[in-house]
């Protein structure tokens, strides 16, 4: 029975994994912003015969990117004159993604919640067409949901700790995952510290690589506080001196822009904290971001967004296009995955709902205190409310 079971649960991620190859050979490439920025600076990466950050252009760089994200897609463009195999990597990589999900949860839970939490992870709208562009939060997740699998399934939390800090080259997200695995090993403190010593290690291969190359220790983005000043406060002129400073590296001007928002914040702790309401709505407020890949003639639009935002469903219905259609059942599912999240809280018990909840409240916490709000923030979190849903539904019809 168990290993038939194990059959089923591989067929239906194998037609999940195949489906994402689908929609990349029938959808193409989605030219999100910060996608085609990621092209554009491997190609100068690629011109200067360098990784990312080029050496020879580090006071050239206003901030620092998602490394990661980059570095990869420089390799894609080095081997294959193309971004397409990445993007068939890409698809592969949420296949496992899925994979990893269903058995960590089946690990920490039972076979059942795992395989609700994988029915409604494969029948979430959202999680199709992701692997059409370049965004971080696709290999971002991928390796969080390794470094589970290693740590949690398999007893490997050194290799898992590693995988860690790789899941945070490609987004500077890493330490909530590691906080909330730690706080979850407890208990078992040498895991937690396994955890921990492969996280640094990595970091410190990371960095120390890019030390190697630039001078300057990297491991991550900073792009943190730029946009805390840009989106915080009215110090545009300042912020953009800062920006356009060629005497400063990266590293200098990440600093700068620190002290401009500490010195901004201490005449203004209210209104920062005023800003906080605002930012859990515009994070948790939509996840139509991946419906974008279903947009026809997307790469001729300026701003593609619009067509599926929340402004525009609301004004255009019920005179929906098809992939506006979708944006609204996708919408519905989102809406009740969350509610159901909450409403699993009811049967709280610290055992279960530990590592979930930790994630989901460490990971928002620091969104509203160092970042600001964006509906493709909370993608990371996707998984973990599903897993919440999953045992509300298990409570609700099986009382179990």
């Amino acid at each position: 029975m168990q290993d038939r079971h194990h059959q089923i649960v591989v067929v239906i991620i194998a037609i999940f994994t195949l489906l994402q190859f689908v929609i990349l050979a029938i959808f193409g490439y989605t030219p999100y912003p910060d996608s085609d920025g990621y092209i554009l600076l491997a190609e100068e990466c690629i011109n200067n015969n360098d990784l990312y950050p080029v050496a020879s252009k580090i006071n050239d760089y206003p901030f620092l990117w998602n490394i990661g994200a980059i570095n990869i897609t420089i390799v894609s463009l080095r081997l294959f004159h193309s971004v397409i195999p990445l993007l068939v990597l890409y698809a592969l990589m949420k296949g496992m993604t899925a994979w990893f999900f269903y058995k960590v949860t089946e690990k920490i839970y039972s076979t059942k919640i795992a395989f609700v939490a994988l029915a409604i992870y494969i029948l979430y709208p959202a999680n199709y067409g992701e692997c059409t562009s370049l965004l971080s939060e696709l290999p971002f997740m991928f390796f969080i949901m390794l470094a589970m699998y290693l740590s949690i399934v398999k007893n490997q939390s050194l290799i898992g700790g590693m995988m860690l800090a790789i899941a945070n080259w490609f987004r500077p997200m890493g330490i909530v995952f590691l906080v909330a695995m730690m706080v979850f090993f407890l208990l078992k403190w040498q895991k937690s510290l396994k955890l921990l010593i492969g996280y640094i290690a990595m970091i410190t291969i990371i960095g120390s690589a890019t030390m190697y190359r630039t001078g300057l220790f990297f491991y991550q983005a900073k792009t943190g506080w730029m946009a805390l000043i840009d989106y915080s406060s009215n110090h545009t002129t300042e912020s953009m001196q800062v920006r356009d400073h060629t005497e400063w590296n990266v590293a200098q001007k990440d600093s700068a822009w620190k002290a401009l928002f500490i010195d901004w914040l201490k005449d203004h702790p209210k209104e920062y904290a005023a800003q906080m309401p605002v930012k859990l709505v515009n994070t948790y407020v939509s996840d139509n971001v991946n419906m974008c890949t279903f947009i026809p003639d997307k790469n001729d639009k300026e701003y593609m967004y619009e067509e599926v935002s929340m402004l525009t469903l609301i004004n255009s219905f019920p005179k929906l296009s098809t992939v506006q259609w979708l944006a609204v059942l996708n919408l519905i599912i989102y809406f009740c995955i969350i509610i159901c999240a909450i409403c699993s809280l009811y049967y709280y018990n610290r055992t279960h709902y530990l590592l979930p909840t930790g994630i989901i409240v460490l990971g928002t916490l620091i969104l509203l205190f160092v970042g600001h709000g964006e509906a493709r923030f909370h993608n990371p979190f996707m998984p973990f409310f599903i897993i919440l849903s999953a045992m509300f539904i298990n409570k609700t019809l099986w009382k179990e």
